[in-house]
């Protein structure tokens, strides 16, 4: 069977991510990429394959390219992904999706219209070991689950949090999606968010949301910036869930190496999470028709609980309601 031919669109860090996984997958080929700045461009096909793209209209209309990954910022996803999706093409969006409700609903609408895949790239939860941790929920194996924990403590310089923003929307997500995915939507949530080292950017670098669980399980979901782990037992980025009749935990930690290539990238558990997912969007998705593990409604469902922890930490009240209608 043809490999499918992938395009990016936008070519910035997580470029590198994206290149390295459709490389490790060998039903993908990059056909090329588009970057407003050129040079991002011609970087990423040096290294990965294809060729640069002069422009968006050059790139949909490539034959080849049977997929693109809408790797662009935040703001630039949903025109990008509906206008892939109209012309014919799959998509994986990277997160967050789309910035409001509004445009999931645009983006799924697109997709169905198009009978193309419009994929979140949630890719944190196409790690084997989490793909695990789910059986061990549903199977009933850990028996009525108590607590989940995410934690993140990752340090990143204020030059290079500025191109990301707070971390409440831009890494919190994957604390929302993997919380969707692993334990479901939470009924009401307690958030509290703090600045700790950013003195020129008017954002937080560290957030703190904690979500009661149908059945009585609370999940804790924490973040930061601001400091690494350099402990003897560190909390880089660590899932647990206990239950009653037993416990999963999962860790950035199991391996490591040197890796100059950007924030995390010495760890291969993040590098797996992408090749993982995009094995599963060409295999699993595109040519088999099977759904993501997270998809645009569980985006939707994650947007509204980001939505809600920011209006506690905004407002200070005890306890939020997530609001899914």
């Amino acid at each position: 069977m043809s490999r499918v031919g992938v395009a990016f669109i936008g070519a910035g860090i997580v470029a590198e991510m994206h290149g390295r996984g459709v490389s490790a997958n060998p039903g993908a080929r990059l056909i090329g990429a588009y970057d407003p700045d050129r040079a991002r461009s011609l970087a990423v096909t040096a290294k990965f394959g294809g060729r640069p793209f002069e422009s968006l209209e050059e790139l949909l209309a490539d034959p080849r390219v049977d997929a693109v990954h809408v790797l662009s910022p935040a703001r630039d996803h949903c025109a990008s992904a509906l206008a892939a999706l109209d012309a014919g093409k799959h998509v994986l969006v990277e997160k967050p999706v789309a910035e409001t409700a509004g445009e999931l609903v645009l983006l799924k609408e697109a997709a169905r219209k198009a009978g193309r895949v419009c994929m979140p790239a949630h890719n944190y939860i196409y790690a084997p070991s989490l793909r695990r941790a789910r059986r061990l929920v549903e199977s009933g194996k850990l028996g009525p689950v108590a607590s989940l924990w995410i934690l993140y403590n990752i340090f990143h310089p204020e030059e290079i949090a500025a191109v990301y923003g707070g971390v409440l929307r831009e890494v919190c997500i994957h604390h929302a999606y993997s919380l969707l995915y692993l334990l479901g939507r939470p009924l009401r949530l307690m958030a509290i968010t703090s600045r700790v080292h950013y003195r020129e950017l008017a954002c937080e670098d560290q957030a703190m949301i904690v979500c009661e669980m149908p059945g009585g399980a609370i999940a804790n979901l924490w973040c930061s910036f601001a400091a690494g782990d350099p402990t003897a037992d560190p909390w880089a980025v660590v899932y647990k869930i206990l239950g009653v009749k037993g416990g999963v935990s999962y860790s950035w930690n199991e391996a490591q190496f040197e890796d100059g290539g950007g924030p995390a990238w010495g760890l291969p558990c993040y590098e797996e999470g992408f090749i993982c997912e995009i094995r599963h969007f060409v295999e699993r998705s595109i040519r088999s028709g099977e759904p993501p593990l997270s998809t645009l409604d569980d985006a939707a469902d994650a947007l509204r609980i980001l939505e809600a922890a920011e209006r506690c930490a905004s407002r200070g009240q005890a306890l939020e309601p997530v609001l899914y209608t």
